[in-house]
């Protein structure tokens, strides 16, 4: 008994997936949590304390402890010394003892009040302080409780809108033509599963697989998992069945045998191909309207005389090929025609002999099979390509997609005729290439251009030289230097010197002097009463004296003097330097280097498209199948991610408002501006004092006290 899988919704199911339009080639990737918004409230800091709490507390404790150690020890020291003098008056029963008793509680009462007083100020500073400290710790858990339950929130809604966004998203078919050049057999296989499946959901698709190892049997069994109609033509070992030339005309078929014979010869070979041309066509002419490849290389053994026992033509039909069609002159001269022509088509005789009943199929391959490399092969390869090419150019209904797996053994002609009848009838068409040389390398650039792996260097640096350079600026040069520098220097000097000085100096002086005095005076004294009579006096003095000097002095004097200086000076100076040195320079670069595409993983390519604007636009693309198996994946174009959602307020996360919304204390509220002054008065009044403010602490022009204290008394 065997079991069948089970697969709800699983990755067999994903697979129809790759059924879904439109047309692509693989998928880009973009990582969800580039557009991860982060939380923008900065976490809360706690608040400091107000510096004038802990200064009131350090300023009460240092008064109360110079209370408890210097005022209340000094009063009841003066107490006690009272109390003993007391004791002594009382002994001796003086009258004293009361008085000493009541000095001693007037001493002592001041330093015990004082000190109460200091320690219920330093017990109440430091309630304040505990009480403010509790309070900022208190508020601060409450907001940082908060606010990580806001981020908490703003993330699991940014993780909920990331999970929505995909991460693979389809890279769509670039234009009507698409150039792959490199990769592995292995990558064509899943490039080919990937394009032609969603291909085909929008149209029928012609695959023309030269690659000789049948690289499209994963898109034919998708196909037929998926009740599409396929049909399979594996040459040349099934030719026989093959329908490939069975809807052309007589002249169709001629033009497609001689371009397939001469379509990559040079411009002499000219007349080759036209008598080539005649000769067919004469051929084709008396064969009728029943044309097949056995027929006519049949007719062409004829012409040249060769025995043949088949049964493909009739004896009337062998008579007037061989008397009526050439004369005996044109057969001579055109023998080696006629055997070039039937060296061609004989080993294709059987080419269509018994065609499949089936009919066409939505999905067509054509493929070459996987044996040696032969002359059939190869004949049929160009066979293909003509038998396409007219087609094409004869049908201008809806026409299927084509995929040419292997166009590097086409000649150039042909694929530049295929390639312009399929854009004049808008005909999507993908050429796969292995290398990017002779004739693959002179076709790049007829559309958009896809690289996978290269592992030649050569074919890697055309690709590098087709994706182009670009200008930047890149370190070109970084430089350091370390130097260093040590001095010494010693200076001794030595001085003596001797000096004497004398000096003498005379002086001699002489005066004279003389001179002469008189004097007379008359005087009034007494008398009457109205002074008719007073009385008289007279005196008279006169005198004279003369005198002279003279002095002289003489000075000598010697001073020696000896001097002797010397001095001794070191001086020593280290020094170190160093410096760092980045030097960029504008470089014109490869924009994709050789070596990378050398190195690309097996899936991956390279899709180079040109910009509408000018330059060109490089994408990385993953052209697997598997990954429609993935989560995030859409089958279209990556979509714009949506803005972020709204951080929900304080209030929304928990039905009662917190401790911390209530008004702050007074302590933590920010200062009042003081309010504005009134104008001056036009008398100014007595001049200010010149004490100290109440406040010194307080700025200019505010003489006001400290603050309440916080849990006591103003």
């Amino acid at each position: 008994m065997r079991g069948e899988p089970v697969d709800h919704g699983g990755p067999l199911s994903r697979r129809e997936r790759l059924f879904t339009p439109d047309p692509r080639i693989g998928w880009v990737f973009r990582d969800r949590w580039w557009f991860l918004t982060p939380f923008p409230d900065a976490p809360p800091r706690q608040q400091a304390l107000p510096d004038y709490l802990a200064r009131r507390v350090a300023q009460t404790e240092a008064a109360a402890r110079h209370r408890v150690s210097r005022t209340l020890p000094v009063s009841a020291a003066i107490a006690g010394v009272l109390v003993l003098f007391a004791a002594i008056a009382a002994g001796l029963s003086t009258s004293f003892t009361v008085a000493l008793l009541l000095l001693a509680v007037i001493a002592v009462t001041p330093g015990v009040v004082l000190t109460r007083w200091a320690v219920q100020q330093r017990d109440g500073a430091r309630k304040a302080y505990e009480l403010a400290q509790k309070q900022i710790t208190g508020g601060y858990h409450e907001q940082a409780r908060h606010w990580q339950a806001r981020k908490q929130a703003h993330e699991a809604a940014e993780r909920a809108r990331l999970d929505e966004l995909p991460e693979w998203g389809a890279a769509p078919r670039p234009g009507r033509r698409l150039d792959v050049f490199g990769g592995t057999l292995w990558a064509w296989e899943a490039l080919l599963t990937t394009y032609g499946t969603s291909t085909l959901a929008v149209q029928p698709l012609l695959v023309l697989d030269l690659s000789r190892e049948v690289v499209s049997r994963e898109l034919a069994e998708l196909s037929r998992a998926a009740w599409m109609g396929v049909d399979e033509q594996l040459l040349p070992s099934r030719q026989a069945s093959s329908t490939l030339l069975g809807d052309m005309s007589p002249q169709e078929l001629v033009d497609a045998i001689v371009e397939s014979m001469h379509g990559g010869g040079p411009d002499a070979a000219r007349a080759e191909r036209s008598m080539d041309d005649r000769i067919l066509t004469k051929v084709c002419g008396a064969l009728g309207g029943d044309i097949t490849l056995a027929r006519i290389a049949a007719a062409l053994r004829v012409l040249m005389g060769e025995p043949d026992d088949g049964d493909a033509l009739t004896r009337d039909e062998r008579r007037r090929i061989g008397t009526e069609l050439f004369t005996v002159e044109y057969r001579r001269q055109a023998h080696a025609n006629l055997s070039r022509i039937e060296s061609y088509v004989h080993p294709l005789e059987d080419l269509g002999t018994e065609p499949s009943t089936a009919g066409p199929g939505y999905l067509t391959c054509i493929a070459l099979d996987s044996q040696a490399r032969n002359v059939r092969s190869e004949l049929l390869t160009d066979l293909i390509v003509q038998w396409v090419t007219h087609r094409i150019t004869a049908s201008w209904e809806a026409t299927p997609a084509l995929v040419v797996a292997g166009a590097d053994e086409l000649a150039r002609r042909h694929v530049e005729r295929l390639s312009d009848a399929c854009e004049r009838r808008g005909v999507p068409l993908t050429l796969l290439f292995r290398r990017l040389r002779e004739t693959s390398a002179e076709l790049i650039g007829g559309g958009a251009v896809a690289f996978m792996r290269l592992g030649n260097h050569e074919d890697a640096a055309r690709a590098a030289d087709f994706i182009g350079r670009d200008h930047r600026f890149v370190l070109s040069q970084i430089t350091k230097n370390v130097g260093g520098n040590e001095s010494h220097t010693s200076t001794d000097t030595r001085g003596e010197g001797d000096s004497e000085t004398r000096s003498t100096s005379s002086t001699t002086g002489s005066s004279r002097n003389w001179g002469t005095s008189s004097s007379a005076g008359v005087t009034h004294s007494g008398g009457e009463m109205f002074g008719l009579f007073p009385d008289r006096s007279t005196s008279s003095q006169r005198g004279r004296n003369r005198g002279g000097a003279t002095s002289r002095s003489d000075t000598e004097g010697t001073a020696v003097a000896t001097t002797r200086n010397w001095s001794a000076a070191s001086s020593y100076a280290e020094g170190t330097n160093w410096s760092d040195a980045d030097t960029s320079q504008r470089v014109y670069e490869y924009v994709v280097e050789p070596v990378t595409l050398q190195h690309l993983p097996d899936h991956a390519l390279l899709l180079v498209q040109s910009a509408p604007g000018g330059g060109r636009t490089v994408t990385p693309v993953e052209c697997d199948p598997a990954i429609i198996t993935l989560d995030r994946v859409t089958t279209g174009p990556l979509p714009d991610p949506p803005a972020p959602r709204a951080i929900p307020a304080p209030t929304a996360l928990t039905r009662q408002p917190p401790q911390w919304a209530a008004p702050p204390p007074q302590w933590a509220t920010p200062p009042t501006p003081p309010p504005p002054r009134a104008p001056l008065p036009p008398d100014p009044g007595p001049p200010p004092r010149s004490g100290p403010p109440r406040n010194p602490g307080a700025p200019p022009g505010r003489d006001q006290g400290p603050p309440p204290l916080f849990g006591g008394r103003a």
